[in-house]
């Protein structure tokens, strides 16, 4: 709700757009928030049993530290797995109603002058609604040799199963040979013309929007376009590394947090050990997020600014688990 304060000024007036607006924004900030309470409350919990006793308690009847948790590291890797399975469907795109709903004061998502290249063809939305797949007044221009052999024009356009419909489609077709007193153009009208296979709605919004969201599917099949069309894939990877791994920041960090638990709170400073803890976490947690950001920039390669220091994290807590175990 703190949250919210910056759209004091700019909140619609409609009262279901600003519930709207509330659950959008919450799901949005849980990308950052959910991992950040799963370790807290680690630390919460921990500090309580050791204050009142009872973790020592649990160790003086033969429970060991690995025991203690474990219940606590299966809660944490549920909830991430289940997070990251939300984040294969629409829930991954929370942030973006939230600015339409600011900018516009509708849900939705529209894009506007989009023109890209798509096998031997060149294409021209003027606009696209990527959620309602559709588009209007859109120009496809089919090219052969390096020249323009066909323009489709039409008025509307949607996206059915696997491909587009042009609907009152315009065909300008071009003869390859040119004759003098021949009409090198031919002009026929279609009520409706498919074309553009497998060119989703969703993977235009995904590569042009510079700071848009991404589901994990969507970002498998923007993936497998660009490289299809040798175009560079590094943002939308980076996208996808951060919906796969950065949820196990939570899991990995508690497991961790645990070899640096004390058995007694006799000699151990508790609000010391408290401070340290969480001063830690954020400090990882900012660095992490700081290579992300650089990432998406285009800075750093995703597999070195994201997935290596997930992996060295991940191989620390192993290393931990381990010594517990042995403990």
């Amino acid at each position: 709700m703190i949250y919210l304060v910056k759209y004091l000024d700019e909140l619609p007036q409609s009262a279901n757009l600003i519930v709207l607006l509330i659950f959008y924004d919450f799901v949005y900030a849980s990308n950052f928030v959910l991992p950040l309470s799963l370790v807290l409350a680690q630390i919460i919990l921990m500090v309580s049993m050791l204050r009142n006793s009872q973790f020592t308690a649990f160790l003086a009847l033969g429970y060991s530290k690995v025991r203690i948790f474990l219940p606590i590291f299966m809660v944490s890797f549920l909830i991430t797995l289940l997070f990251i399975l939300l984040n294969a469907t629409p829930f991954a795109y929370a942030k973006e109603q939230v600015d339409l709903i600011i900018e516009r004061g509708y849900l939705g998502s529209y894009k506007n002058d989009l023109f890209i290249k798509y096998n031997d063809n060149y294409i021209y939305f003027a606009t696209i609604f990527p959620l309602l797949q559709s588009a209007e007044n859109v120009k496809v221009y089919e090219v052969f040799n390096k020249q323009v052999r066909r323009i489709i024009e039409a008025p509307k356009a949607t996206f059915v199963k696997d491909r587009w419909i042009l609907e009152n489609a315009k065909i300008t077709t071009f003869d390859s040979s040119l004759e003098i007193g021949k009409n090198p153009l031919k002009i026929e009208e279609q009520k409706s013309y498919e074309t553009l296979e497998e060119f989703k709605p969703k993977i235009l919004n995904n590569i042009y929007e510079k700071q848009g969201s991404v589901s994990i599917i969507d970002a498998l099949e923007a993936i497998w376009l660009l490289k299809e069309q040798g175009v560079n894939t590094q943002k939308i990877r980076s996208s996808l590394y951060i919906l796969l791994f950065f949820p196990f920041f939570a899991p990995l960090v508690m497991v961790c947090l645990v070899g640096f638990t004390p058995n007694s709170n006799r000699y151990a400073n508790l609000s010391g050990i408290t401070l340290a803890m969480i001063l830690g976490i954020l400090i990882v947690w900012g660095i992490l997020f700081s290579f992300s950001r650089l990432s998406m920039s285009g800075f750093l390669l995703p597999e070195v600014s994201i997935i290596l220091p997930i992996g060295i994290l991940a191989l620390a807590s192993l290393w931990f688990f381990v010594k517990l175990l042995k403990s």
